[in-house]
């Protein structure tokens, strides 16, 4: 890994000096001088990178943790896209009439909020009770996502807006790569560190201890066993939880640093931007 993460970098930066010094750059990363376009590509990365998170942590959580089976994990998932469909033009007819900023501070807010609300999920949530809060997600997603577009192409010239849209798909690509790595390695370690500070706690008088060493072998193995998996079980959820409390930080700290962009010089109509 350290040999990769190493050949990484030393691509990466002889691929930006090759593009800052070639005559006609395939991407052109000179974009990034447009602070309105530096400061829409931070907060893409963080917005998307926080959302495409949830929707990997989601069905993991549904399947392992509440033994939902992969059709129902989906189901259960694609609530998160019926508000999308509808709020998509609502977001596009605003962008264009009030200063996209705005819509960028309140999508994030709310995905933020809604991420907190999720994040005091039970393991013994029924159906709708984890359903509600991801249809409502719905509404942040193209409060955010579809001003940020217009934001970040009215920021650079006209003649820049075909690398300024080619690189903000890479970001968008390299964000969702990036939190689909950090949040399945943060949600098992945060497993972990959950179990072993669940298992000192849950029997602090020895009790049940007692009780498995002095059953019968097959009945105080089948205690064993029957009490390490509730543990497990609210461990994981303790995980879950605190995994989505700290992606909902993200995404205030997302909406908050939308402030860094200056208003646009130019409106675009995000529509019309291809991605």
């Amino acid at each position: 890994m350290w040999v990769l993460a190493i050949v990484a970098c030393i691509g990466f930066l002889s691929f930006c000096i090759w593009e800052l010094t070639a005559e006609h750059p395939i991407v052109d990363i000179r974009v990034f001088r447009h602070r309105g376009f530096s400061a829409s590509m931070f907060v893409l990365a963080l917005a998307f990178g926080c959302f495409f998170g949830l929707n990997v942590l989601t069905p993991l959580w549904l399947q392992y943790n509440l033994g939902y089976t992969t059709t129902w994990a989906g189901i259960v998932v694609a609530w998160g896209g019926l508000l999308q469909v509808v709020f998509s033009p609502v977001a596009a007819n605003l962008s264009n009439k009030i200063d996209p900023r705005i819509l960028i501070f309140f999508g994030c807010a709310w995905l933020g909020l809604d991420t907190f609300w999720r994040s005091y999920a039970t393991t013994d949530m029924d159906y709708w009770s984890i359903c509600v809060p991801l249809l409502f997600m719905g509404v942040g997603m193209p409060l955010y996502y579809v001003p940020i577009t217009g934001l970040a192409m009215g920021s650079v010239d006209e003649t820049e807006m075909p690398s300024a849209a080619g690189l903000m798909n890479f970001v968008r690509t390299l964000s969702g790569a990036f939190a689909t790595s950090l949040v399945t390695t943060s949600w098992q370690d945060q497993r972990y560190i959950a179990h072993d500070k669940l298992a000192s706690v849950v029997d602090p008088t020895g009790d049940l201890s007692q009780y498995i060493n002095s059953a019968p072998q097959q009945g105080g193995q089948f205690v064993r066993e029957l009490f390490d998996k509730m543990v497990n079980s609210q461990s994981m959820m303790l995980s879950t939880n605190n995994l989505m409390m700290s992606i909902g930080v993200i995404f205030f700290i997302a909406a908050f640093a939308i402030a860094l962009a200056p208003k646009p010089s130019r409106v675009v109509d995000a529509a019309s931007v291809g991605h």
